[in-house]
């Protein structure tokens, strides 16, 4: 990379993580919790942790200092709050994402905000791993790739290193029986299921055990199988999504995979990696954060036209069928805005939103290191099992 370029490079960046700071601040209620949105006037328990780790990504230590008391007790009275809400409900809390997700991501918030040692949420943790893990990842048909059920492995695997860490438990056999189980499911793609090509569902679900392989410093003779695989999936802009103008979520699961592959094929994706930069970068919005997608909604001629040029010029016939299907779902009125369990009213596609924006800056930051622009230390990664970990935290 000549020298201009790699500083014009630089300064982007730098501008990028300076406007994602201020975004992450506009999304700040007077309660000092946060909403997903800047129009989402509703806190939300999942976007205080996502504001949580944007912080710390930007290694702004201060901020989070300030604001340990306040928000190591709002991580807490949301996930009891939660907890009692899904257990009226009736809900099975071992199988439920909603819930094990924001229990996740609140034991990694505590643990940046280093609060974990007053308090490591025992009563949410211990009932969730006193069953024989294996049986449960069957059960959600994680080895043949079921969707979803990535995330669902990631979280058993997250809960028995939490429990090894803060909790005194000897988990070890448990979670060598998560890996041993996981390679010896792996498919010729690199993932799991029995699919005859690559698909965006493989990666998309199996990013997920890929990213606690990093944090347990497996061995996987896979790995650049896998990033090959999803390299072949990337658009002319070199976003990794069914649909134009890439995701939040696909698109760092795929440069998460390709980044932690070997340095040769690191190297053979270097126009790829640039691309996918320059088109992130540029997709930031003028408040300073990052939406899914600016090309879904409205529906217009220019924005099926581009979806339909994405499909034409894709090189994998299961990846374009994939995309059509998509293409066509995401044409109903009921896919006008996106609903998650997040937050309480739906988001506009184009609509900047504290999930994405870190999502799109942990991108970023994976790009950043894999050009060795800068230290891996101007980055905060998380050094919990998780997203937001970065190999060099092993070092």
């Amino acid at each position: 990379m000549r020298l201009n370029e790699q500083d014009n490079i630089l300064n982007s960046i730098n501008l990028a993580k300076t406007r994602y700071h201020e975004y992450i601040f506009k999304c700040l209620l007077p309660t000092k919790e946060f909403s997903l949105t800047i129009n989402d006037k509703f806190p939300s328990p999942y976007a205080l942790c996502f504001a949580i780790f944007g912080l710390q990504l930007l290694n702004d230590k201060l901020e989070l200092k300030r604001n340990k008391s306040d928000w190591s007790f709002l991580l807490r009275k949301n996930i009891d709050d939660f907890k009692s809400k899904r257990l009226l409900l009736s809900i099975n809390l071992n199988t439920d994402k909603p819930y094990l997700q924001l229990l996740t991501f609140t034991l990694s918030s505590l643990y940046i905000l280093d609060s974990l040692d007053k308090d490591p949420l025992r009563d949410h943790v211990l009932p969730l791993i006193d069953q024989d893990i294996s049986t449960i990842l069957k059960s959600k048909g994680v080895f043949n790739g079921n969707p979803q059920s990535g995330n669902f492995a990631m979280f058993y695997a997250i809960l028995l290193e939490h429990a090894k860490l803060f909790l005194g438990l000897d988990t070890s056999i448990k979670i060598q029986d998560w890996i041993k189980n996981h390679l010896n499911h792996i498919n010729k793609q690199g993932f799991w299921g029995n699919f005859s090509n690559m698909t965006y569902l493989q990666f998309q679900n199996g990013y997920h055990q890929y990213e606690m392989f990093e944090y347990f410093n497996v061995e996987n003779k896979f790995l650049d199988i896998a990033a090959q695989n999803v390299a072949l999936l990337s658009d002319v802009k070199g976003h990794f999504a069914p649909y134009h103008g890439g995701g939040g979520c696909f698109d760092y699961d795929a440069i998460f995979i390709i980044s932690g592959s070997s340095n040769k094929t690191i190297n053979q994706h270097y126009e790829l990696f640039t691309k996918t930069l320059k088109n992130i970068l540029i997709s930031q919005g003028e408040d300073g954060g990052f939406s899914e997608s600016k090309y879904i909604r409205p529906r217009s001629l220019y924005n099926i036209f581009l979806a339909f040029k994405q499909i034409v010029l894709s090189d994998n016939n299961s990846s374009r069928i994939e995309s059509i299907r998509y293409n066509a779902t995401l044409l109903r009125s009921k896919h006008n805005k996106i609903n998650t369990h997040w937050s309480n009213e739906p988001r506009k596609w184009s609509e900047s939103n504290l999930w994405d924006s870190w999502f799109r800056m942990l991108t970023i930051a994976r790009i950043d290191l894999s050009f060795k622009l800068t230290a891996p230390d101007d980055w905060g990664f998380i050094k919990y099992p998780g997203i937001g970990y970065h190999s060099s935290l092993n070092k």
